[in-house]
């Protein structure tokens, strides 16, 4: 799997931040279409800000608890949903894309992302940024290196690969956005070898996660 850090600026950009001075997305807790929970640390300009201002506007309902404060720096749990749905050609091109990683980062007017996917994935984002007047810059492009103590390390790509795209889809979420054979057609595999890589991995993370027990 590749890992690809890219830096985002512009004048649309800065009119969604321009109430923000520093913004970290410590932790993405599900991202699906429609659906994200999320962990963040957010550092407001105008003390009159609300965080449901960042979120555009065809976000539907926006939940914001906040979980901490200290000093002007405020950590919240957000969780965002809409009832806008996607095409089947839609849903067909999220296949093409990586996964977006945390942390995600606001800082002096930019923003810097992280995705994980295969080659392919990467290779398909970066033609349709090219394609786009997004302002950005490619920061680092490389393997994906886990730590040696993620249970992550202990999977193999094509492991990782179905996990990360089983979590992406909403095979885990209840109820369940998506089954394992049209899962297996996105990676061009019969079912019973996506659901063999599927229960492999997961066999490894419970026993990673399990073996102090």
């Amino acid at each position: 799997m590749r890992r690809l850090v890219i830096e985002f600026s512009g004048k649309e950009l800065q009119k969604t931040f321009e109430k923000v001075k520093s913004l970290e997305m410590l932790d993405i807790l599900k991202m699906a279409p429609g659906d994200l929970a999320a962990i963040m640390k957010v550092e407001f300009s105008d003390p009159s800000a609300k965080i449901e201002e960042l979120f555009p506007a065809h976000i539907g309902k926006i939940e914001a608890e906040l979980l901490y404060q200290e000093g002007e720096i405020g950590t919240y749990f957000i969780k965002a949903t809409t009832k806008q749905k996607l095409t089947e050609k839609e849903q067909s091109e999220l296949g093409n894309f990586p996964y977006i990683s945390s942390p995600l980062e606001f800082k002096d007017g930019k923003v810097k992302h992280i995705f994980i996917g295969n080659s392919k994935q990467i290779k398909k984002y970066l033609e349709n940024l090219e394609k786009s007047p997004v302002h950005y810059k490619v920061v680092s492009i490389m393997d994906a290196r886990f730590p040696p103590r993620s249970p992550l390390a202990r999977l193999t790509e094509k492991q990782r690969e179905v996990l990360l795209s089983a979590y992406k889809f909403g095979y885990y979420d209840l109820p369940r956005r998506i089954g394992s054979e049209e899962l297996a057609k996105k990676f061009g595999l019969v079912k019973s070898t996506f659901v063999a890589h599927r229960r492999k991995a997961e066999r490894r993370l419970l026993k990673e996660m399990l073996s102090e027990f």
